[in-house]
């Protein structure tokens, strides 16, 4: 359905803008949008309104107006709600995922329930290269990993390399400027869609990547910031992660499964696999053929570093490890097939970002000294620090990388068993910010339900209200582990 959208300034960019604004010098050209109804269970409407604000490639500069980036929103308002200042952004995390995808899918109970608990206008966008948002740097082709010979960074990062160049040489002649997508252009990005969408404040909702991006907006636009959620936080020096953080919430994980042996288990079990590698026969879930897939230590460190980030695949590890101290391979030999022939670089946007942002010199050097004693060495960061050379050089430098300070009210959601951005980062990030509040998740992996969860409901309520939390710690309900 198409219809005029009664506030002018939630029409979104489908045409080209002018040059000034392209050059951001002024509020981005605005045309209008579709927009769609959805019917709540109590009768009222909230309108989804969908569209495109346009921005440069790189803002300031010789050419800087010469090409364009059309960035994909969605809005989510009651129909008859009267038009207000400030509206809720939600910001993606990856870096890469959709933002638009967080709130399009929504039946129309759950987004009664975010409107409700926000009280404002919420909106989301796809961050310039994921999504909708044109151009896409998304990279789907697999890259074929070898399956007879056991997995290692020697042997695996000249392919990933070799496919790492060839895409952005691909996007170089196709006039895609790389080195534009950083989280710097990004955060300018946030506020052009929010003076596009005619809002004078926002309210930051940032996940994992999405805080990372939500700390740099707030240091860039700082008037344009009211409040600050960040969930899985991860500051601007938190992009590479630390073996030793990594061991800690290992350690945690094993005593709130009753599985106080599990570190001691996995270095046995990465031990016998660097000593000596198995073959598996595993079937092909394709074509439905058995391969021979041979498996090191450096696979299960990093099938064992993805499985930390989904509470589903956490839940696994101890009978897993159990398992192969047994000798007992079979439960993990699809995941490696997988793993090899379906490897993906997934987005340059991905690499982009996280390449620019980096690492401080002090953190890379506790990175070098931790991986070599560490669980899973620093597998929680392959393959980024070894593809800096086959991207365009984007780095922020060591000033973005410092601590953001900033009096603006921030709630920081820190999962206990989140062995990716974890409870430290929450530490550190609220050093800079004087009227923070962090609360630890108990039993939070890195993915963990924020807007339906009963036990994190109050403490949302409470900060968008303006009162202090009345708890440091919330616990959500046990990871079920296998044993």
């Amino acid at each position: 359905m198409m219809r005029a959208l009664r506030c002018p300034g939630i029409a979104l960019a489908l045409a080209a803008a002018s040059p000034e604004a392209a050059a951001g010098t002024c509020t981005p050209e605005m045309r209008q949008a579709a927009t769609r109804m959805l019917a709540a269970p109590d009768g009222r409407h909230i309108e989804v309104a969908t569209g495109f604000v346009r921005v440069p490639e790189r803002r300031g500069g010789a050419g800087s107006a010469a090409r364009h980036i059309d960035l994909a929103v969605i809005r989510l308002r009651w129909a008859d709600a009267a038009a207000t200042s400030a509206a809720n952004m939600l910001l993606a995390g990856g870096p890469g995922d959709s933002g638009t995808r967080l709130l399009s899918g929504l039946a129309a109970p759950q987004a009664a329930a975010l409107l409700d608990l926000t009280g404002n206008d919420v909106i989301a966008f796809d961050q310039r290269g994921t999504g909708r948002s044109q151009p896409g740097l998304a990279l789907p082709d697999p890259v074929q990993l070898p399956l007879d010979a056991p997995g290692s960074p020697v042997t695996w990062v000249p392919i990933i390399d070799r496919a790492a160049r060839l895409a952005a040489a691909r996007f170089a002649a196709e006039g895609v400027r790389l080195s534009s997508y950083t989280t710097v252009e990004s955060a300018d990005d946030v506020d052009a869609v929010r003076r596009a969408c005619g809002y004078e404040q926002l309210n930051l909702w940032g996940r994992s990547y999405g805080s990372h991006l939500a700390l740099a907006t707030v240091r860039r636009h700082p008037a344009s910031i009211a409040r600050i959620i960040l969930v899985s936080p991860e500051g601007p020096d938190h992009t590479l992660k630390l073996p030793a953080q990594t061991d800690a919430v290992i350690a945690r994980i094993a005593a709130r499964a009753g599985a106080p042996e599990l570190p001691a288990t996995m270095r046995a079990v990465f031990g016998r696999l660097r000593r000596s590698p198995i073959t598996l026969s595993v079937t092909d879930p394709t074509s439905g053929a058995a391969r021979a897939v041979t498996i090191g230590e450096f696979d299960l460190q990093l099938l064992t570093a993805q499985a930390l980030g989904d509470p589903r695949l956490l839940a696994t590890l101890p009978i897993a490890f159990r398992e192969m101290a047994a000798g007992k391979f079979d439960r993990i030999g699809p995941a490696v097939l997988t793993m090899r022939t379906r490897y993906r670089l997934g987005s340059a946007m991905k690499y982009m970002m996280d390449l620019a942002s980096y690492a401080s010199p002090a953190r890379l050097a506790r990175i070098g000294t931790q991986a070599g004693s560490a669980l899973l060495g620093n597998a929680m960061d392959f393959p980024l620090m070894e593809l800096r050379g086959a991207w365009p050089d984007a780095d922020l430098g060591e000033a973005y990388r410092r601590t953001v300070r900033s009096d603006v009210p921030a709630l920081i959601l820190a999962g206990d068993l989140d062995a990716r951005t974890p409870v430290e980062n929450a530490r550190e990030i609220a050093a800079g910010l004087p009227r923070a509040q962090v609360v630890v998740v108990e039993n939070g992996a890195h993915e963990f339900d924020l807007f339906g969860n009963p036990a994190l409901r109050p403490v949302l309520q409470d900060f968008l209200a303006g009162r202090p939390a009345r708890v440091k710690q919330v616990a959500l309900p046990p990871i079920p582990f296998q044993r």
